[in-house]
């Protein structure tokens, strides 16, 4: 089963706290916030007029829907293949009615709400109503001729908590009922071969994914977000930092706006009310991915959108702590469409502070060397390879180099499709022989970003100096979810050794610094545990060995701690 990784008023103040929601309520009859637009730079569309006769069907998979919202209602999908109310399979897809999206878990075309329960069933709605807020923004009074909504209910009226057991029917009834696109703004549960091979069928048939990371501040993706071929989304807060309760790691393709975030109120058609999360970052990055496709219209597909995307998204600074963890960068829409609708010199996009990205090589092209040093620290780089569109391989060579020195030189007619560079950052260049016209070169580099839990400290460090000063090792930064340090000081027999703290901040009562007589962790040889940001009193052991443990959880961090120790007869 798949729970939403988001609030519920249901789940009362726990998941509030869990989730870092705010509690539902109307904030404005205004749409959603200027900030998040400006970020993403969602601007007044001057495109010319396009082919609207097929618009951008994105599926929105949720749990319920509020259609006559005034954000959602010109927006609706129709299904021209089916007769309204006449209880009749018009167009024998299995569902009678389904003129407006379906209610997979309830098995009706009703995809609102129970009567009494919009307060729970809200983030259809709110979802929904942001993709429509970016679209309104770019095209203004026309967005709703290129974009509609196929809503999909997957949440049963009857149910007793938010998990989406039905999830992934939602996926396939969108698959088999003309999505061009999916928005799956909830996370957890399983991998099973059966969601692997039901997202391989929405890629092959040309539909992109866009899915959350989730709100448990973990180095991990769960499903649907990590599955093969799923635009991965996380969040940052206004300061453009990872949210604090977003997901993060190297399967992240992206991030989007998280914070103070205003969609759709599942209860009154002309309100809107304000949340945190991935989810809302999904959305907006699922509504700049209508946006483009509704700009290539027959041309779309999922890769082109997901390069445009990634290729154009605001890098993040060389500071970073999260350094290829939070995806490429933050999406921004109007240098995404100018990806795709001005192809010339595609290398014009390029930033080197990007942890994953594309270096287009042709005729227009005003560089042959590509530096790549994103922020973070990585243990290597996955290259993967395409020179499918040069003529003569034979005459042009790949060079690249690590810290000023040579790495390795390929002639392009052997250059493999794959390659591994284990370093954190390197240089790349194609020599300069002119390329004709139609000619290009396309290499795509992944960023394998340090796993963070043992980016400041792991295993076990052996001291024997008679006094030093051990701290977490993340200095200015907040120290890492899920790492477990250990530190074992060994003094000439008959001493014991005292220790001074001079800095202490972690989560409380959960990230300890644990001090152990002796070499191994045994709860009876504990002489003292500390957490929290209180300054814990000077302590001596009653041994001439300790082991120092430092252990934290998967969810939330401080600034660190750090100890004076010395030895005292």
């Amino acid at each position: 089963m798949i729970h939403k990784i988001r609030c519920r008023l249901a789940s009362c103040l726990l998941a509030s706290l869990l989730f870092n929601c705010p509690l539902l309520a109307q904030t404005s009859d205004l749409p959603v916030g200027n900030w998040p637009f400006n970020v993403i730079e969602t601007t007044t569309s001057s495109s010319p007029p396009l082919n609207v006769s097929s618009p951008v069907i994105v599926a929105v998979v949720d749990d319920a829907f509020r259609c006559s919202h005034k954000s959602i209602q010109d927006f609706l999908y129709k299904n021209p293949h089916e007769i309204p109310n006449n209880q009749y399979d018009d167009d024998g897809n299995g569902y009678v009615d389904d003129v407006h999206g379906w209610d997979i878990s309830d098995q009706d075309k009703d995809v609102s709400a129970p009567a009494g329960r919009a307060r729970t069933f809200f983030h259809g709605t709110y979802i929904a109503s942001i993709i429509t807020q970016v679209a309104q923004v770019h095209y203004g009074n026309k967005a709703s001729q290129r974009i509609k909504i196929m809503p999909i209910k997957v949440l049963a009226d009857q149910a007793q908590s938010t998990y989406l057991k039905d999830g992934y029917r939602g996926i396939e009834y969108a698959i088999d009922n003309g999505a061009n696109m999916i928005c799956l703004a909830w996370s957890g549960g399983f991998e099973t071969k059966e969601h692997i091979a039901l997202l391989e069928k929405a890629y092959k048939k040309g539909i992109l994914v866009i899915g959350s990371a989730g709100n448990l501040n973990q180095e991990e993706v769960p499903p649907p977000a990590s599955l093969a071929h799923v635009l991965a989304v996380s969040g940052v807060n206004e300061s453009l930092q990872k949210m604090k309760k977003a997901n993060y790691g190297t399967r992240i393709d992206l991030s989007a706006p998280a914070v103070q975030i205003k969609g759709g109120h599942p209860q009154k058609d002309n309100a809107f009310i304000e949340e945190n999360g991935t989810s809302p970052a999904t959305a907006l990055v699922t509504g700049c991915a209508a946006v483009l496709w509704s700009q290539l219209a027959d041309n779309a597909h999922p890769t082109l959108i997901k390069e445009a995307l990634i290729n154009t998204s605001q890098p993040f600074p060389t500071n970073f702590i999260y350094g290829g963890k939070m995806g490429a960068g933050i999406v921004q829409l109007a240098p995404a469409i100018d990806y795709v609708l001005n192809p010339k010199n595609l290398n014009r996009f390029f930033s080197s502070l990007r942890s994953k990205g594309t270096i287009n090589y042709d005729k227009y092209s005003d560089s042959q060397i590509w530096n790549i040093q994103p922020a973070g620290t990585y243990h290597g780089y996955k290259i993967f390879t395409d020179i499918s569109g040069i003529k003569k391989p034979q005459k042009h060579t790949l060079r690249i180099e690590v810290a000023d020195t040579l790495w390795n030189v390929y002639p392009l007619s052997k250059l493999p499709p794959q390659l591994f560079i284990p370093v954190s950052h390197f240089r790349a260049s194609i020599s300069n022989r002119p390329l004709k016209k139609k000619e290009h070169v396309v290499l795509y580099y992944e960023g394998q970003a340090i796993d963070s839990s043992r980016l400041y400290c792991a295993g076990t460090r052996q001291l024997e100096a008679l006094k030093g000063v051990i701290s977490d090792g993340s200095d200015l930064a907040s120290y890492s979810n899920d790492c477990s340090c250990k530190w074992l000081i060994t003094l000439p027999p008959g001493m014991r050794i005292r220790f001074t703290f001079d800095q202490m901040d972690t989560q409380g009562n959960v990230d300890f610094v644990y001090l152990i007589d002796g070499s191994t962790v045994l709860s009876e040889h504990i002489f003292a545990k500390f957490s929290g940001q209180q300054l814990p009193p000077v302590v001596t052991s009653s041994a001439n060995e300790v082991l120092i443990w430092f252990v934290t959880d998967g969810n939330g961090t401080g600034q660190g701690w750090q100890v004076r120790y010395e030895a005292v007869e």
